[in-house]
Parts: C-alpha cells; structure tokens; sequence
C-alpha cells in the first residue's frame, strides 16, 4: 500500500520529481552521448550492485551504485549519467517492494538534478569525456562524488524534517554527517575505475570491479551479524520493558496496600482516643497539600511527611486509658507523661527502616516556631519542615472538631487564630500555603465522619460520586 504523505510533504515530492524530469531531458542537450558499450557495461553493472545491495538493521539499504553514477559522470557526462541515475531508481523500486510510487518519483528527481550539478561541475574540470591525468581522475571522483552525495543527503533530509516536523539540522547531523568519509572514498574508487575506463576500456571497469565484490560480501556479513544482535537486543529490551512495567504495577500496589494498612492502623488508635474519627487522615491529607504548595515535589519527601503525619499520635500507644481516655482535662502531672507520646512514637516506628524518616516528624510534631515545644524545644528551622507542615494542619483540624471538653470552632476562627499565631508558634512561610490552602479547606465537611474510611478508599468514592 502506498505510504500517506502530508499534502506539504506531497507538493515537496512532485516538485522534485518535476525538476527531475526537467534535469533528465536537458542532460541530453547538453551534451552527446558517449561510449555505448561502455555506458551499457557501467549500467548493468550499477544495476546489479543496486539488486544486490546490503539491508541494513534499520528502514534503510547499502550498495555500491552511488561508484557507477560517479563514474558514468566521468567518462559519458551528463546524458550518461541520467539514464544510470534513472536506472538506479527504477531498478530500486522495482527490486524493493516496500519503496512507494512517492519514494520512487523522489528518488528519480533528486538522482538526476544532483548529476546534471555533478556532469556540470566536471564538464567546468574538462572531465566530460573521462580522458585527462590520473590525478585529475581521482580528484574529480571525489570532487564530483562529494557533489553528488551533499545534494541527494540535503534532499533527503528536507523530506525527513518535513514528514516529521524536526528541524533538518540535527536531522542531517545524525543521518549523514558520519558517511562523508564513506562516499568521499567511494568517489575516489569512482575517479580509479574511470581511468581504467580510459586506458582499457570496459575491460578494465570489469576487472576493477571484481575486487569491489569481496568488501561487499564482508559488508553483508558483518550488517547481517550486526542486525541480527539489533534484533536480540530490541526484543530483549521489549522483555525488559514489559517486566519494568509488571514491576512498576507491582511496586504501586504495594505501596498503595502499605498506606491502607497504615491508615487503617491509625484509624484503630482514633477510635481509643476521644478525638473526632479521621483526624489523623485528614490531618495528614491536609500536610501533603501544604507540602505541595512549599514547592515540594519529590515523591519520597512527600511519603515522608504524609506518613508522619498520619502516624503522629502513635506513641499514644504507650499512654494509659486513664489518661488518654480522661473525659475531662489533664492534670499538671498527667500532661508531663501525655508528653512522652512522641518519644514513644518516635521509638515505635525507628525500628522500622521504611519508616525512620516519618519518625522524625512524629518526634517533633510538637515543637514550635519559637522554641517552647517539646519533647527537645528545637526552634526555627531546627525543626523538621515536615513537622512545622504538620503543627499548622492539626492546629487547623483540632480547632474545628469537637472534644469531650469543648465544641468545635468555625474554620474562619480557626483561620484567625492560626494567622495570629504565625512567628510564635508556627512557621510563617507555612503559615502563607495555609492562607493559600484555606478557601477549599473552609468549603471541606468538618465535624466527626459517620464511618471512617482509608484516604485511598475515600478517593474512590468521592470520584464514584463524581462519575454518577
């Protein structure tokens, strides 16, 4: 099936095939035709090297047919030259099944302007009729070789940067730069087959070419060999990409089900205490989103300090009912043991390494901007940023949700009360993301939840909500 061209990359396509064809017919005016024997020995011979030419591991071919354009150049000019060039192309699209009308009419236009430029340039040498001084042979080879190649590689990238929308430098640099060497040495095996052309005729073009077989041979087996080993590699790398994957999904499930089971963990110790049901989760949500509008953005630092926020009361394991669960407020002497949960919490979880970095947080969850907190009285920026993320979202939650002691605030007095509190007890650049944050707190349901449920297992709902 023909490959679809962009109507842009179309026009681009007729134009060269037009200036193709105008090439073509002009070559023949421009000059007589040469040697016919010679010039059928020269085509059949590129002809050839065109149907046995090397595939190479990627949408692309290696022949020697660029050496008989060069040569025909040399010893027939230009009216030779258009019919190996037209040669070239139509055996091309004949032999590859995968080269497409479009491709084929591309070939053909850019082939014959590049050797009409090239029979020009050597016509300028005085190497029309292939005759003159060896060395010239050679220097026009490679002169007129070099000419032919920067066009047809300039054309073929302008089609490439069009079809693809790239810019045609970096297009041309990786596609072409390389091979100058390569076809500046083919232009001078070129300049060497056209002096044997003038000193014995299609006898010597013959035997010259015989020895251009066995690089060819050389060439296949190693393009062969090396597509082979690009072809292991690409499926192995489409087996690795699958396993990455598989893992990727694997490694999200677990750390999905590893939150769940921390947040339902914490919801058992909310249940102890006397506190509204969700506090911690939401305490927590809450610091993940003031995290986020600090600028933070690595994935690990905000599972940090979303762990430590949700697991911030967990050394309240160690406190006693008695006190814990006191409907009434604390003693002097029960508040000094209610201070010790987050040293405990702190113990708790350092044992675990995957946890270590939340500890920190849970240790200083209860330190303040000035200094008078505790369990270390760290002030400033000794504190953990986690930990003063946190102070300013439980502050908030602990506010405006009720306790056996007293009711709960509206978010607008707990908004006040956080702001005049800014510099004394909380950081002030957390205190600016809270002001930031506040709109769509205060528009968030406060007061007890009815059932708790995991922050994972709330998301799913809220957007079940949505789609119905």
């Amino acid at each position: 099936m023909p490959t679809a061209f962009p109507s842009r990359v179309s026009w681009f396509v007729v134009t060269v095939f037009a200036a193709g064809a105008a090439a073509f017919t002009l070559s023949f005016f421009v000059a007589p035709m040469g040697d016919l024997p010679g010039l059928a020995t020269v085509l059949i011979l590129t002809v050839l090297s065109e149907r046995f030419s090397v595939k190479l591991y990627f949408d692309g071919r290696v022949s020697l047919s660029f050496v008989g354009v060069v040569v025909a150049i040399l010893s027939f000019g230009a009216p030779g030259a258009a019919v190996v060039a037209a040669a070239i192309a139509i055996s091309g699209g004949y032999y590859f099944a995968e080269r497409s009308p479009q491709k084929l009419a591309f070939n053909f236009g850019q082939q014959e302007v590049a050797v009409l430029a090239a029979a020009g340039l050597a016509a300028a040498m005085g190497l029309a009729d292939g005759s003159g001084p060896a060395w010239v042979l050679l220097l026009g080879g490679t002169l007129v070789g070099g000419l032919v190649f920067g066009f047809t590689s300039v054309a073929v990238t302008a089609i490439m940067s069009l079809s693809s929308g790239r810019h045609p430098v970096p297009v041309y640099r990786s596609n072409f730069t390389w091979l100058w060497p390569h076809y500046g040495m083919l232009g001078l095996v070129a300049g060497g087959l056209a002096v044997a052309y003038d000193r014995l005729g299609p006898a010597g073009i013959i035997v010259l070419v015989v020895p251009l077989v066995l690089p060819r041979l050389s060439m296949k087996q190693v393009l062969d060999k090396t597509r082979d080993n690009v072809l292991r590699l690409e499926r192995s790398n489409e087996q690795l990409q699958v396993a990455y994957v598989e893992i990727k999904d694997m490694s999200t499930q677990l750390h999905e089900a590893y939150n769940g089971t921390l947040e339902s963990l914490v919801a058992a110790l909310d249940m102890r205490d006397q506190e509204t049901k969700g506090h911690s989760t939401r305490v927590a949500t809450h610091s993940l989103e003031l995290a986020q509008l600090l600028g933070i953005k690595d994935p690990e630092e905000l599972d940090m300090i979303y762990r430590g926020a949700l697991m911030h009361d967990v050394g309240k394991i160690g406190v006693p009912d008695a006190i814990l669960r006191k409907p009434d407020r604390l003693t002097e002497e029960e508040w000094v043991f209610m201070r010790k949960h987050p040293a405990f919490g702190y113990r708790i979880l350092a044992q675990v390494p995957y946890l270590r970095p939340a500890a920190r947080v849970v240790l200083a969850h209860h330190e303040r901007w000035e200094g008078g907190g505790y369990p270390r009285g760290l002030k400033g920026e000794n504190i953990p940023l986690g930990a003063r993320i946190f102070a300013i979202s439980d502050s908030y939650d602990a506010i405006i949700t009720d306790r056996p002691y007293r009711n709960g605030q509206s978010p607008d007095a707990a908004f006040q009360e956080i702001l005049r509190c800014a510099g004394t007890q909380f950081d002030p650049k957390v205190v600016e993301a809270f002001e930031a944050a506040f709109p769509r707190w205060r528009g968030e349901q406060g007061g007890a939840s009815p059932l708790y449920l995991p922050a994972w297992k709330a998301s799913e709902d809220e957007a079940g909500r949505a789609a119905g």
